[in-house]
């Protein structure tokens, strides 16, 4: 079942309430007293939530339109995140984390806290965060994690004599092209010769460790060819190189952003659902033209 983040409003407080007590009565209480669920729950209410919404960016995970998860970001610290005991372990926590993250590199985050409950840490381990130091209220105990946050690293347009054979050798890696008409080299003079200006990619000094084609028809819009090097995945810079093209986008007027999964690479699917993107009932038919491939 397909997932979505998106930001929380008003009309989530109800539900964003239900998975946060589902998720302390179950999970954190095999680590936490009665007595610090029942004070850490009564933060939780529904009204309690509805103040929140007003004070920190609270991000929801939805499927089939039942909140399934939630997390917030309050400037640089990341709060209440819990997904539904019956979901968890599925990457639903995983998926939030990457747009927290994010929407804290674009605000300019260097580094990112969180007061983790015991039950949490394991998970917060394996995004990258570390424990600074322990708090205690009363006989609750808080780990405070932290993780930094690389500078963004900048996305610019492609320039050909600069970026070409970094960007071949990316693609390379990426998706290991093998049939004519996806050449690397072919692809970029195909799009170069578009001149539309909706090819980027992300740079670590003088390093090309991230690309993404965009088009544009006039009407919908479509996303290609997103591509992160190996030793940059999992830090959000994929995330950055989707918005940027979908701003590009944006601003010339589109209206729909489209595109398309091979089939094998299931795996990114949680990706693009995560940026807001869902699967939908369609056939993909193709027709190549051979005489603009040859030669």
């Amino acid at each position: 079942m397909s997932t979505v983040v998106r930001i929380a409003q008003a009309a989530d407080a109800e539900g964003i309430s239900q998975v946060i007590l589902a998720a302390l009565h179950s999970s954190n209480a095999r680590d936490y007293p009665a007595d610090v669920i029942a004070r850490v729950a009564s933060n939780f209410t529904p009204d309690a939530v509805l103040a929140l919404l007003t004070r920190r960016v609270v991000l929801v995970a939805v499927q089939d339109q039942a909140i399934v998860a939630t997390a917030a970001l309050d400037a640089n610290v990341v709060r209440s995140v819990f997904v539904n005991p019956a979901l968890q372990g599925q990457g639903i926590g995983r998926l939030l984390m990457i747009e927290i993250e994010l929407r804290a590199r674009e605000a300019g985050v260097t580094t990112l806290s969180v007061p983790s409950s015991l039950t949490a840490e394991p998970f917060y381990t394996k995004l990258g965060f570390h424990t600074v130091r322990d708090v205690y209220h009363g006989n609750e105990r808080t780990l405070v994690m932290e993780k930094a946050l690389s500078s963004r690293h900048p996305i610019g347009p492609y320039r050909d004599r600069q970026h070409r054979a970094q960007v071949v050798a990316l693609w390379q890696e990426a998706f290991g092209y093998d049939t004519a008409h996806n050449l690397p080299t072919l692809a970029i003079d195909k799009k170069l010769a578009v001149n539309d200006g909706l090819f980027f990619v992300a740079m670590d000094k003088k390093t090309v460790i991230g690309s993404i084609l965009a088009g544009y028809d006039g009407h919908r819009g479509w996303l290609y060819s997103v591509a992160v090097h190996m030793d940059y995945r999992r830090q959000g810079l994929g995330a950055s190189l989707v918005r940027h093209a979908e701003q590009a986008l944006t601003a010339l007027g589109c209206m729909k952003i489209n595109l398309q999964i091979t089939s094998g690479n299931d795996a990114v699917v949680g990706f693009y659902e995560a940026l807001g993107y869902g699967v939908e009932p369609r056939i993909s038919m193709g027709r190549k033209i051979a005489q603009n491939i040859d030669g």
